[in-house]
């Protein structure tokens, strides 16, 4: 029975991947290729050459999740390393999922380092915990004060029709983690894994990084939507947020398919065409970009690894 429920992750995953292509075709097949090329072209080059400087400046922000990650660890690390790491994982991440190249590819960086498997793997929870204190925190915050316009078939699958009282919920949930890092100093053990909250500063300095990379990364996408759509950034933001959310839930790699569903789902507008189009630079902006530049980032490191490795070989044979 064991051999067979690790093939049920992947299955999963593949049927989700499925799903949401099929439903994407659903709401994209009323539009001509010639339509969403036409949609392409009218992105100008200042809006792009805008979305390209805020994935810069969103991903100098990601690098906060790794320094507070080790700082919470008790580990120090000269920045710019911080700053390599982040980012080739994080493009990585992006494109192929947490677990299956984020993940890898901050092992391959920090055992190199000096870092132990253990805090490696304390150093990777504390990063899905900033982002989902951020996610949560903010998510609840734009529910709880700015209560989005949802579809009403989505509406009807919600667990509550006012969208403030589960934005309460999600808010006192993000708080609760701030509370706990206030309040509780000793390790909790949970399965034989030690587990131990970071202090005050940093449990706040990683709401605030989580939800300042939110807000960027769909300000991100937001300029590529023409000005005259009708949809404001508050507008927006929490169908982008749930989006991400969407994507890290489901693991399928890139979110491909799952990403701009949600996306079209809940942008309220009857231009798909041109929110599709939109996603698409933003795919290119936002992830392919970044994992071209984060590949040869990578390559760079471990040829240089393995010259230094080929140096310690040749010195110690000369020593002898």
């Amino acid at each position: 029975m064991k051999k067979y429920l690790r093939y049920l992750g992947p299955v999963l995953v593949t049927a989700i991947f499925i799903l949401a292509v099929c439903l994407l075709y659903q709401k994209l097949k009323a539009y001509s290729v010639a339509q969403i090329r036409e949609s392409l072209e009218q992105i100008s080059p200042q809006r792009i050459g805008l979305s390209l400087l805020l994935m810069v400046v969103n991903y100098m922000i990601l690098v906060g999740y790794d320094w507070l990650a080790i700082k919470a660890i008790r580990k120090t690390l000269p920045i710019g390393r911080v700053a390599l790491v982040s980012f080739v994982g994080q493009a990585v991440s992006y494109n192929f999922g947490a677990l299956l190249g984020g993940t890898t590819v901050r092992w391959r960086f920090y055992s190199n380092w000096g870092f132990t498997l253990a805090e490696i793997v304390r150093l990777v929870l504390m990063l899905a915990v900033t982002f989902w204190v951020g996610a949560l925190g903010l998510c609840g915050a734009i529910f709880l004060f700015r209560p989005p316009v949802m579809p009403e078939d989505l509406l009807a699958k919600m667990p509550v029709a006012d969208m403030r009282i589960l934005g309460l919920v999600l808010f006192l949930v993000a708080c609760s983690y701030l509370v706990l890092c206030c309040t509780v100093r000793k390790p909790l053990y949970i399965r034989g894994k030690e587990f131990v909250f970071p202090p005050p500063r940093i449990a706040f300095a990683q709401a605030a990084v989580a939800g300042v990379d939110i807000v960027a990364a769909a300000a991100c996408m937001y300029v590529l939507l023409p000005g005259d759509m009708g949809v404001s950034f508050l507008e927006f933001l929490p169908g982008y947020l749930m989006a991400q959310v969407a994507v890290v839930l489901t693991h399928v790699p890139g979110g491909v398919g799952v990403f701009e569903l949600v996306i079209l789902h809940l942008t309220h507008t009857a231009r798909t065409e041109v929110v599709f189009a939109a996603v698409l630079i933003f795919r290119l902006v936002y992830y392919i970009l970044p994992l071209l530049t984060a590949a040869l980032l990578f390559l760079i490191f471990e040829a240089r690894q393995n010259g230094n490795r080929l140096r310690e070989m040749l010195g110690k044979k000369a020593g002898r």
